[in-house]
């Protein structure tokens, strides 16, 4: 079988089209995800980079090798800012850019000063190698848990192809290819079915990582509260069962808090609901600075009810963190434009016992609560003195 490198180039230059309105038509739809619109940017470049190479003998050679070429490296350092954005790495493009340019030079020079067709397959293997082997290194160096499976497959793929350009380094040209890299020969030309193959394979993995990373993002706008950021009622209850269970399992206490903003309506009939959504975000901010506890669960409850769950914790650390949480609130206030609103909050605190669920360690919770705005409000009340003063109550009838 003849492999002929023009019809070679033909065939992935439509595979570059197809990808590129693929990924587009993808983009119409996923319009907010900065990461596809990076991706989809570098496929348009290749594409076009391709085209211009393939148009080689028809074109000036400084479009069809320098530019050319310099579109595929820009390509690559696309894509390489998409991987940094997609892990949420603050890469800066500086050495980046700086091999686009060294690259670009280095096809100018091989072009016009010292002409060398191997010398310009050699560059491009290296800076593909290059920059496949830095895809694959942030995929695996800095994956978060939650989308490991897709970056570990797509850092598999960069490793092949990154060995592929290694080796295809040292691929021999025909002797009679003078500097038309049409005529470079079969060995080359086998190189670009290949090519053409870690090319969709490449494609493959971006989009497997734009599927993973949409999947985490739907589980957790599905188990978090829009405003605040926190588990929603649904999620803590969930979340709060499996974790009640494991602590009685394993004798270990539990504390869960509930607290309830104090004269939150009037916040909203004084400064409208902007200002309110703006105190829950505010109140939502210091639970987070003063809870420092191992596997804690935070959840809006609903509307300006607030739970917090803490595995581990015995009644006296329960009380210490619902105190703490209470002063934060108190002595800080949340701003508005220019305007700082005053913020308190009522909070009841429950201890678990064997055999209690976790829906009526929220009820206690939230008796609790109610008997500490019964008794004037900014401040903590505990279910277990509860049932300490039904008990002395009990023995004062004796």
């Amino acid at each position: 079988m003849h492999l002929d490198i023009p019809t070679l180039t033909l065939v992935s230059l439509l595979m570059g089209i197809g990808a590129s309105i693929g990924f587009t038509s993808l983009m119409t739809v996923l319009h907010t995800q900065v990461v596809l619109r990076i991706w989809v940017a570098g496929i348009w470049i290749s594409t076009l980079g391709v085209i211009l190479i393939g148009l080689r003998n028809h074109i000036p050679d400084l479009l069809s090798i320098v530019v050319g070429n310099g579109l595929l490296v820009s390509s690559n350092m696309l894509t390489l800012k998409g991987i940094s954005v997609h892990l949420g790495l603050p890469l800066r493009l500086r050495w980046p850019a700086a091999l686009v340019v060294a690259y670009c030079f280095c096809m100018a020079w091989f072009a016009y000063v010292t002409p060398n067709l191997g010398a310009r397959l050699l560059a491009g293997s290296l800076q593909a190698m290059a920059f496949n082997f830095a895809y694959a290194y942030l995929l695996l160096r800095f994956s978060e848990p939650a989308i490991r499976i897709s970056c570990r497959i797509a850092a598999a793929v960069m490793i092949c192809n990154g060995t592929f350009y290694m080796l295809r380094a040292f691929v021999p040209l025909d002797p009679n290819s003078s500097q038309d890299i049409m005529l470079a020969g079969t060995p080359v030309a086998a190189t670009y079915v290949i090519g053409i193959l870690t090319g969709l394979a490449s494609y493959f993995a971006l989009l497997q990582l734009i599927t993973e990373r949409l999947m985490v993002d739907l589980r957790q706008a599905a188990h978090t509260d829009g405003l605040t950021g926190l588990l929603n009622r649904s999620a803590i209850v969930a979340e709060g069962r499996a974790s009640l269970e494991r602590c009685l399992q394993r004798e270990q206490p539990f504390a869960l808090l509930i607290f309830d903003l104090d004269h939150f309506k009037q916040i909203n009939d004084r400064w409208g609901h902007d200002a309110g959504d703006a105190v829950l975000r505010h109140v939502t901010t210091i639970l987070r600075e003063v809870t420092d506890w191992p596997g804690s669960l935070a959840a809006r409850y609903g509307g300006e009810e607030f739970v917090l769950a803490l595995p581990g914790a015995d009644h006296g650390q329960g009380l210490a963190v619902a105190e703490r949480l209470r002063q934060a609130l108190a002595y800080s206030h949340a701003r508005i434009g220019s305007q700082d609103i005053p913020v308190t909050a009522s909070i009841g605190v429950a201890m678990a016992r064997p055999g209690v669920r976790f829906e009526q360690l929220v009820r206690q919770a939230d008796e609790a609560m109610y008997r500490t705005k019964f008794d004037g409000r900014n401040g903590v009340s505990s279910a277990e003195m509860d049932d300490l003063r039904l008990a002395e109550a009990g023995d004062s009838r004796c």
